[in-house]
């Protein structure tokens, strides 16, 4: 059975309507006005650090990221990627890609359990995410933390989607290579 992946990028120039900020106080999601309609964006933790929680509602802001098909839930699930401050448009947008200028989206999924870091899985995220970004795959790849991969012995473990490709013993100066295969044309 094969599998069609629902994954897309998207842009939207709107309006900040606010943040919502969940236990720890930890922002979750930021709330945003596209003309009429409003979108709650997942905020990963990589992007949390960057974004000033002062600013007042109103504001306008462009963000990218990645669109996906919740099929339990039944609706989209919107991942920011970018947030930045935007001028006054001349009028507000969003933008879905089409799947064709989205199929090269990838994700890297590393075990970050005890196990898998113990044996180098850190050192392996680490050289990853500085690859991914001297190679300009950073609007094309994500680096996402997973639980055990089952392959605990073997850690490091890694899974390059949307190919499904599984490696093992992981080393940080194998990245590079793993990089080149699955990500440039």
């Amino acid at each position: 059975m094969s599998k069609t992946t629902t994954l897309s990028q998207f842009r939207l120039i709107g309006q900040l309507e606010s943040f919502v900020i969940k236990k720890d106080d930890k922002l979750k999601y930021l709330r945003m006005k596209v003309e009429d309609k409003e979108y709650w964006l997942k905020i990963p933790k990589k992007l949390r650090s960057e974004i000033d929680l002062n600013l007042i509602p109103g504001t306008w802001l462009e963000v990218t990221g990645n669109r996906e098909f919740k099929k339990k839930k039944g609706f989209f699930e919107l991942e920011a990627s970018t947030v930045k401050l935007s001028a006054t448009p001349d009028t507000p947008c969003a933008v879905v890609l089409s799947a064709t200028e989205s199929s090269s989206v990838g994700k890297i999924l590393v075990c970050q359990k005890s196990s898998c870091w113990k044996r180098g899985g850190q050192s392996v995220c680490q050289r990853l995410e500085q690859q991914v970004e001297q190679q300009g795959l950073s609007d094309r790849v994500k680096i996402k933390l997973t639980g055990c991969l089952k392959q605990c012995k073997k850690g490091p473990n890694m899974v390059i989607m949307p190919h499904k490709a599984r490696y093992c013993q992981v080393k940080p100066r194998e990245v590079e290579d793993l990089l080149t295969k699955h990500f440039t044309p």
